[in-house]
Formats: C-alpha cells, sequence, structure tokens
C-alpha cells in the first residue's frame, strides 16, 4: 500500500509540476514577446523621437539666433559706415549679450570686405583663403545654404566648438558670414546623459555613419555600418526613423533612429534586451520559486491527508472483517474500530459498532438460549418431566 501510494504521489506530483512549469513557462514567453513589441512599436520610437526633438529644438535655438543677427540693421550700418573702430565697443557687447542669453560660447562675425573676424571681446584675426583653417568662410560664402553648420576647434576658445553660420545679405548684397558658436560638450552632454533606464543610451552618427557622439572610444573611428550590416544601416538611417534587433555577440540589442534635420545627423536610441527584460525575468524565476513551494507543501499536506485517510481505511479494514468473523460465528466478540473523530469516517465506525454490538447481544442471548434448551431436553431425556425452559 505505501509503495502504491508512493508511485501515486511522484506520479501527481511530477504531473503538477510540468503543468505548472507549461503554462508559467508559456505566460512568460508571452509576457516578453507582448513587453518586447510595445517597446520596439512604442516606447522606443517614442522615447528616441523625444530626444531628438529636445536636440533639435537646442541646435533650432541657435540657427534662429545666428539668423537674427543678419538682420541687426546696426551691424549692417556699421559695415556700410566702414566698419569704424570707434564704435567697435557696441559689437561686442551685442555679441557677449548673445553669449549670455544663449548660452554660447562664441559669437562673432566675419567681414566680407575686410575679411576681419570679430569676437564678442577683439579683431581675433584676418581671414585668408590661403589658410586652410579659414576655407569654411569661403565655402560659406559660395554655398547655396542660408545656414550651414560646421565642427571645429575655436580659435578663440581652444575647444572643439558646433558653429551655426549664417550669410549676412540684403538686398543682393552679400555683407559677410555670422556665426554663433555651441560649446560641442554641451551638446554632447545633452545627447548622452539621456536614457531610457538601465542598459540603454544614446548616440549620433553623421549621414555616412560615423559615430560623432558617444560616451566610447568609437567617436570619429567606427561606421555603424560596419557594425550593423547594409540591410539594418538602411533601416535605421532612414528620415522616418526605424528599428531594428541586433546582437553584438553579448548583448541583444534593440536600436531605433530619429533624423535630426538641423545636424543632417541621425540619433539612436539603443537598449539591450537582456537588461530590458531583467525585472521579467526576475519575476518569472520567483513566480517559478512560489509554484514549487506551493507544490512542496501541497505534497506534503496530500502525503499527511492520505496516510490519516491510510490509517482510517485500515482501522475500518480490520473493523470489518472482525465483523464478518462474528457473522461467520468464527469468534464470539468483534473488534471495535477505534475512531474518534466527528467527520464522516467516526460517524461511520460508531454506527458499525453499534450494529456490532447489538449483534454480539443476540448472539449471547442465542448461546445462552442454545444452552438452556440443550439442558432442558437432557432433563427429559433423563425422565424430569417437570423442567421447563
Amino acid at each position: 500500500m505505501k509503495s502504491l501510494r508512493m508511485k501515486i504521489s511522484v506520479i501527481l506530483t511530477a504531473v503538477i509540476v510540468l503543468l505548472l512549469l507549461g503554462v508559467s513557462i508559456i505566460n512568460y514567453k508571452s509576457a516578453q514577446n507582448l513587453y518586447t513589441q510595445k517597446v520596439v512599436e512604442d516606447e522606443l520610437p517614442l522615447a528616441v523621437s523625444n530626444v531628438a526633438g529636445e536636440i533639435g529644438y537646442s541646435i533650432d535655438k541657435v540657427i534662429n539666433t545666428s539668423y537674427q543677427m543678419t538682420k541687426n540693421d546696426y551691424l549692417l550700418k556699421w559695415i556700410d559706415d566702414g566698419e569704424p573702430t570707434d564704435t567697435l565697443s557696441t559689437l561686442f557687447a551685442y555679441n557677449t549679450d548673445l553669449m549670455k542669453a544663449f548660452n554660447l560660447s562664441t559669437a562673432m562675425f566675419v567681414s566680407d570686405k575686410t575679411l576681419n573676424y570679430y569676437t564678442h571681446d577683439k579683431i581675433l584675426k584676418q581671414l585668408s583663403k590661403d589658410n586652410p583653417r579659414d576655407s569654411w568662410y569661403f565655402d560659406v560664402k559660395n554655398g547655396k545654404e542660408i545656414n550651414s553648420l560646421n565642427i571645429q576647434v575655436s580659435e578663440a576658445t581652444g575647444s572643439l566648438t558646433l558653429y551655426v553660420n549664417s550669410k549676412v545679405e540684403k538686398d543682393g548684397k552679400f555683407y559677410g558670414v555670422s556665426a554663433i558658436g555651441v560649446n560641442l560638450d554641451d551638446v554632447v552632454n545633452l545627447v548622452t546623459s539621456k536614457t531610457m533606464g538601465e542598459g540603454s543610451k544614446f548616440l549620433m552618427v553623421d549621414s555616412s555613419g560615423l559615430i560623432k557622439i558617444e560616451k566610447s572610444d568609437r567617436v570619429g573611428k567606427v561606421n555603424v555600418l560596419d557594425v550593423l550590416g547594409k540591410e539594418k544601416f538602411d533601416i535605421l538611417m532612414n528620415k522616418n526613423g526605424g528599428v531594428i534587433r541586433h546582437s553584438n555577440g553579448t548583448n541583444n540589442l534593440i536600436i531605433g533612429s530619429k533624423y535630426v534635420p538641423s545636424l543632417d545627423w541621425y540619433l539612436f536610441g539603443e537598449m539591450d534586451e537582456d537588461v530590458l527584460l531583467k525585472d521579467l525575468n526576475t519575476l518569472f524565476y520567483s513566480a517559478i520559486g512560489v509554484i514549487l513551494v506551493a507544490v512542496i507543501i501541497s505534497i506534503l499536506v496530500a502525503l499527511m491527508m492520505s496516510s490519516y485517510l491510510l490509517k482510517i481505511i485500515l482501522k475500518l479494514k480490520t473493523g470489518l472483517l472482525s465483523f464478518f468473523d462474528l457473522l461467520n460465528h468464527k469468534t464470539n466478540k468483534a473488534e471495535p474500530i477505534d475512531i474518534r473523530s466527528k467527520d464522516e469516517f467516526g460517524q461511520m465506525a460508531e454506527l458499525i459498532n453499534k450494529n456490532t454490538k447489538a449483534i454480539e447481544d443476540d448472539i449471547k442471548d442465542q448461546v445462552l438460549f442454545i444452552s438452556k434448551a440443550n439442558t432442558f431436553v437432557n432433563e427429559i431425556k433423563d425422565g424430569n418431566y417437570e423442567a421447563s425452559l
């Protein structure tokens, strides 16, 4: 009996554990797919779009400021007057106010007439076509765009600077180029300080895929085309944005992109899928642990209950065998069933014990009657006709 009970317990336990694990794994995979799908379709594109919008707004604000410099009537009149040095302080003050108001690293103007490079506090130098560092000015002058951007080390501050250059023109006359500069560290901090949680980051690449901004040593050295391959590269380098899933051999990544027109660069938002699902994995393993504990407790309770029921059944079996022996006159007294519980088993034992007692009493009366009858018969045989039962 114990062997059978153990076999049944083991089989039932295995079936229950396998069913619960199967259901848990199915639910986990479904939740994992739904969560990842939500991130790919909604959360990541929205986060990348928001950060790209913030970067674009910051750059557009600088571009608008640079453009407004081109509409400065005082600047145009000052140039027409021959750029008198006795009023330079007004130009310097104007550039200084712009720098303070918009947190700029530099504000300057290059006159096409004199090629003087005016900063916020001095004439830095006079440009020359023969100087390679001055080629940016002639590129802007001869270019078709009113506004343009370039990145180079500022001669005024020595720091890597993002310049927004704007042509100064009026009535078809070209006066020069006004430019304002933003310390590239500010743009880098704006990009790299953003996060979508643990295991995520933002970076920027130019239109060719070369990494321009990232917290790593890959800046200016690595092209994402070589990292991702052409198919994934084409999906991301889409002006409408895109999302891909990519494994770099160590991490499973979800990467989204957004085009930033003002820079003609692309913002990439990158999330580590394994880190993303860490909480879900923890929840899954916790659920498995709870299920196993619950199964173990259930098995222990079931074993205790089965042990209790087995004892009750054995007592009923012993009592019924003794009762049948009584009925078959193999014994004169049946063993009472000792079950003192108030449940159905106790009620059954009490009923059997009462009937057994009644039958025992009847049997005793029958035995007594038969004994008296035998005595009466013997006395008649002996001639005692006065004997009676």
